[in-house]
């Protein structure tokens, strides 16, 4: 994958993604954006995490390996899709 394929795969999952934080865990709150803090910022608890999880594994069609699931990884909008976007640094593990 190109250097430009894997910018648009991140961006797209990126923007699919903050859209549903923003649906599902803040319809009525403050905006979810890309570097919104979801741990830190009290958005996810170890119960939503579950929730965030399998939407990321649908969104790029395979599952995400146990060792990748840690809270730092899902810290943010920006980090997921910076690891697990085709291209990212978990995308082939």
């Amino acid at each position: 994958m190109s250097a430009a394929q894997t910018t648009l795969a991140r961006a797209a999952l990126l923007r699919e993604l903050v859209a549903w934080l923003n649906e599902r865990f803040a319809p009525d709150g403050p905006l979810i954006h890309a570097d919104t803090l979801l741990f830190a910022g009290g958005l996810l608890d170890s119960m939503r995490i579950l929730e965030l999880i399998a939407w990321t594994e649908r969104a790029i069609g395979r599952e995400i390996p146990d060792g990748a699931i840690r809270t730092d990884n899902f810290a943010s909008a920006a980090r997921i899709a910076e690891l697990f976007a085709e291209g990212g640094t978990h995308a082939q593990r």
